[in-house]
């Protein structure tokens, strides 16, 4: 046997069969048969009292024997798996036969075990057996040296042909009989060629339905099957050219910034500053294996790539496998051998000159007898594992690469990366397979990227624009990418495309209000129907031979999606979308991402805006929209935004335009209230509720909804609690008016089966903005206005008239909004850590009459008269003001400009002509 490669024996068990079930359970009976037949051997009568539990994942049997001439009688234990046995087993039979042995000292026990113990219960087996002879463990090895002395098989040494390279000798036993089987290597790659089958004697014939089930099985993997006889002839029962071999591709990197079609590569990897150092104790480990899990667009394979890097940096060598091309359990052996070869091209590693890479126990095993020139790590790391999870044969292979690998005396590190937010899970998907990977290997989880992250990507996308990005833009990346670094590369490409190429401004994409649905179906919008039944095509059945789809599409269709529009990347020979993000929608309709965005807008903010749009027969101008309700452009730009976010209205610049099922509809308030329904339930915020009406089934208050939010936005800087209170607040009131939960008092909960919704969209008593077009007096009291209703609720109703006047220039300003029950509260971003946000009050004065030319006269001129900038303040026909009205209004303005954060210095003095005045009344503010 020295020339075979790997001279472990192996003991297979194969029967046929319908089903599992069938086959498993036929497995069972003839492994008993063949357990009997070792007993008998021994002396033993045929095995009287059994237990059997055959299933996928082995054979279980216990049975009791005796000896009719002696009189003893033996405890027997019988386990068949396709990788080593827990130490456990050893421990329970053990204690088991002492139990007996108390009672019966000349009680013997066999403990058979296929293929063997784990190393440390092979050691204590070992001992165990010397301590007390009357226990007997027997491997896979032992009980073929039993059968080749008794005569049972032939072995190897003895039959093999010496022309062919042998590797991975196996004991088959079928129903036909027992059948000695080895796999012969092609001599330069050492990968399988084909399978040499044979009996007992010389002139033993292996019937055809056992070379079938050989072939078939899960040992055979579709190889040829040879029988040989005693003149060292054979003929194959296939062509080895027609065994597929695995395809195994490695995972390509990104060239630049925001290419969201690949992951990051090493030097476009930003933050993740705990993961990584996690990663660097795992390397330090040097062996073993990690599951690396998180949701889609987490960046697992950017981290892969990166982990991949500090390896190497530190001398090791490693790989990043994409798995999608897994569909058999070779792949797992393929990728040991790729792995194995370039770890010795890249110096790590020296194989032995007696490789093989015939099977998952020839493979590791040749990586084992390896020579390390460096005491460095080879990682290989599987990605995209979640596809592996489709082939159950293809998944447990991998569990036992994972069980293996913590047996190994060398340091190798396995890496799996998959997705926890699978859509579609059935029931075929093998559980208990993947937590037994999990549970043998370093769990790291993948937080979502915080702010500090953040900003360092909004960092670089200003440096790839050449261009400052304003505030509103970024709060919205990070808000819709939800510290997810694909979802920020999407959002970012976006923004790119769209400056770039369109024109498009900053501020109008704020307005666009978009998510990851609608920049997907905005995607699908730009394709012929030809072009979008391909992309399905290629979805439903990823990944696809590019040679299939390129022949029921044409060539010219898949080109253009691979390589004009982007949507699809080549994995191999293989098609695949560029996302499975993406691949999800296009095959359920939806995708796994919750959206994130905030609103601070209540029900009974937008209703005056729903009710003027919905009388001009659904479109409308945003500025007639202001014109009729009262209010600034602005705030109506604002509304627009949260009514597109809700789907109630479609994008179209410079107007509101309500959708159309919603205006066609008889019974107009109730589609808009599922139309609301159906966006607050994809919304983390409402994920959010449930989770926490799960642990206060008596309800929950403002304030605790507002903590969770916040903690749900990692990626959002730190804001006051008054902010996410406003948020809270408004999210509650929508889903008050959706139906999906009431609100009572403060206090949120489930709602009742009765409850249908509340509030409406399409009336209201009477509209409580006032159209005003400036502001009257200086900032004080309209700031300490503005602080009381941050501390509490302030109700309009109970205002004196100067804070009525004050609540004015608030709502001139876009500083407050008034929500349910006409209750003043301070707008959104108005606060930023519990501190006026100057950007913000700066934004309402520039909205103003004139307000943008008195802006820019104080920032180029701070010491300007207050005469002066009174008069940059009038639009329009002169003014007929006296001089001191209008250097007062200039001095009010003044103030609120430098509570903007304008510079601004003391006002010099100026000579003024008077002029007649025309009444007291008359003031431009």
């Amino acid at each position: 046997m020295e020339r075979i490669a790997v001279e472990d024996y192996r003991i297979v068990v194969i029967a046929d069969g319908v089903t599992d079930s069938v086959r498993n359970n036929n497995k069972g009976h003839l492994y008993e048969r063949f357990i009997a037949l070792l007993l008998r051997e021994y002396g033993y009568d045929t095995p009287g009292e059994k237990h059997m539990n055959p299933t996928s994942e082995g054979i279980e049997l216990d049975v009791e024997v005796s000896n009719s001439f002696t009189g003893r009688t033996a405890v027997v234990e019988c386990k068949a798996y396709s990788t080593n046995v827990s130490a456990q087993a050893l421990t329970s039979f053990y204690g088991k036969l002492k139990m007996e042995q108390e009672v019966n000292p000349d009680v013997e026990g066999y403990l058979f075990v296929l293929p063997r113990l784990v190393k440390p219960g092979h050691e204590k087996a070992k001992a165990a057996q010397e301590r007390n002879p009357m226990f007997h463990y027997y491997d896979a090895q032992q009980v073929v040296e039993f059968l080749v002395d008794r005569g049972l098989v032939r072995p190897a040494h003895l039959v093999l042909p010496s022309d062919v390279v042998p590797s991975d000798p196996v004991i088959v036993i079928t129903e036909d009989g027992l059948y000695s089987c080895a796999t012969v290597l092609d001599p330069y790659s050492r990968r399988p060629e084909y399978i040499l089958v044979w009996g007992r004697y010389p002139d033993s014939v292996v019937p055809e339905t056992a070379k079938r089930l050989i072939e078939t099985s899960e040992y055979g993997n579709g190889l040829g099957v040879r029988p040989i006889d005693d003149n060292h002839v054979f003929s194959p029962t296939r062509s080895s050219s027609d065994f597929p071999r695995p395809v195994v591709v490695t995972v390509r990197g990104s060239s630049e910034d925001f290419e969201y079609e690949f992951p990051a590569s090493p030097e476009f990897f930003v933050g993740r500053r705990n993961t990584v150092s996690e990663m660097t104790r795992i390397l330090e480990a040097g062996k073993g294996s990690l599951v690396l899990n998180a949701p889609s667009g987490s960046g697992k394979s950017s981290l892969a790539l990166k982990l991949k890097d500090m390896l190497e940096e530190r001398g090791g060598f490693g790989i990043v496998i994409d798995s999608r091309t897994a569909s058999s359990p070779l792949f797992v052996t393929e990728a040991l051998r790729i792995a194995a070869q370039r770890a010795e091209e890249a110096g790590l590693i020296v194989l032995p000159a007696d490789s093989s890479w015939a099977s998952l126990q020839s493979a590791t095993a040749t990586i084992d007898r390896a020579t390390w020139n460096r005491r460095q790590p080879l990682m290989i790391f599987f990605d995209q594992f979640e596809n592996v999870f489709q082939d159950v044969p293809t998944t447990r292979e991998f569990r036992d690469l994972t069980f293996v690998a913590q047996e190994l005396m060398r340091p190798v590190l396995l890496g799996f990366a998959w997705k926890t937010d699978i859509v579609g899970w059935t029931e075929s998907h093998p559980f208990h397979l993947r937590d037994e990977i999990r549970e043998k290997s370093v769990k790291v989880t993948l937080s979502p990227m915080g702010a500090r992250d953040i900003d360092g990507l909004l960092r670089r996308l200003r440096k790839r624009l050449g261009q400052d990005i304003i505030r509103e833009l970024s709060q919205r990346l990070r808000e819709y990418s939800q510290g997810l670094p694909w979802l920020f590369k999407k959002f970012a490409g976006h923004v790119i495309r769209e400056i770039e190429e369109r024109g498009t401004t900053q501020e109008q994409l704020v307005s666009e209000a978009i998510n990851i649905q609608s920049l997907f179906e905005s995607e699908l919008s730009l394709l012929n129907p030809t072009e979008q039944d391909a992309l399905r095509y290629v979805a439903s059945n990823a990944p696809v031979s590019a040679l299939e789809v390129t022949e029921r599409y044409g060539s010219a269709v898949i080109t253009s999606l691979l390589h004009a529009k982007r949507l699809l990347v080549a994995v191999d020979e293989k098609l695949d979308t560029y996302s499975d993000i993406f691949r999800d929608f296009l095959k359920f309709g939806r995708v796994s991402i919750q959206d994130s965005y905030t609103i601070g807008l209540n029900p009974q903010a937008v209703a005056p805006v729903v009710v003027e749009v919905m009388k001009a027969g659904g479109d409308l101008a945003i500025a007639d929209v202001a014109t009729a309700v009262g209010a600034t452009t602005g705030s109506i730009v604002n509304t627009s935004r949260t009514l597109r976010l809700l789907g109630i209205s479609v994008f179209e610049p410079n107007r509101i335009r309500l959708a159309q099922a919603i205006v066609g509809s008889v019974d107009q308030e109730a589609v808009l209230r599922r139309t609301v329904a159906d966006a607050m339930k994809q919304h983390k915020a409402y994920s959010t509720f449930l989770r926490l009406a799960e642990r206060h089934s008596d309800g929950i208050d403002i304030p605790l909804f507002a903590s969770e939010l916040a903690q749900a936005y990692p990626a959002i800087d730190k804001r006051s609690e008054r902010t996410w209170a406003t948020y809270a607040r408004a999210f509650a009131l929508w889903f008050e008016y959706a139906g999906i939960a009431q609100l009572d008092n403060h206090n949120l909960r489930l709602p009742s089966e009765d409850h249908a919704g509340k509030g409406t969209l399409l009336m209201t008593s009477r509209l409580r903005a006032i159209r005003v077009e400036s502001i009257n007096g200086g900032p004080g009291p309209s700031l300490r206005l503005l602080e009381l209703a941050s501390r509490r609720a302030v109700k309009v109703d109970e205002l004196s008239r100067g804070q009525q006047r004050a609540a004015r220039n608030l709502r001139v300003l876009g500083l407050v909004q008034e929500q349910h029950r006409d209750v003043l509260l301070p707008a959104p971003d108005v606060f930023v850590e519990g501190k006026l946000a100057g950007p913000a009050l700066l934004r309402g004065l520039l909205t103003l009459p004139g307000g943008p030319r008195a802006v820019s006269l104080l920032e180029g001129d701070p010491t300007v008269d207050n005469l002066s900038l009174g008069r940059a303040l009038i639009e329009g026909p002169p003014a007929r003001l006296k001089d001191s009205t209008i250097e007062l209004n200039g001095k009010h303005f003044r103030s609120w400009a430098r509570q903007a954060g304008v510079s601004i210095a003391r006002a010099r003095a100026v000579d003024t002509v008077p002029t007649p005045d025309v009444s007291e009344r008359d003031s431009l503010f």
